[in-house]
């Protein structure tokens, strides 16, 4: 057998090899991408839109308990009041004698 042969013989085995292979739906495949890429934008938002609820509603709640319980309740320590100023004492320079000492 020749090597024009053996080319062309070849080349019949490729081309029956490549029939054989089944072809991609190229429009199938990006739906298939779209729809992917969809579901998980839509878990993301999903996941961001609870994040959020929750979010406000701790918000909220923490607004409740606060008006509830009040001011009192947070500052348990009772101090007493502070005194008053006592009286100023009279000035004593001018009033005591000198002592003298010998």
């Amino acid at each position: 057998m020749s090597h024009a042969h053996r080319y062309i013989l070849l080349f019949l085995v490729s081309l029956m090899f490549l029939s054989c292979v089944q072809k991609l739906d190229e429009e199938k495949i990006l739906r298939e991408r779209f729809n992917t890429r969809i579901a998980e934008y839509k878990a993301g938002k999903i996941q961001e839109c609870k994040e959020k609820a929750i979010d406000q509603a701790e918000f909220y709640v923490d607004s409740l308990i606060d008006t509830w319980v009040g001011r009192e309740v947070i500052d348990t320590i009772a101090f007493p009041e502070k005194p008053s100023k006592p009286q100023r004492p009279d000035p004593i320079l001018g009033t005591l004698k000198k002592f003298e000492v010998n």
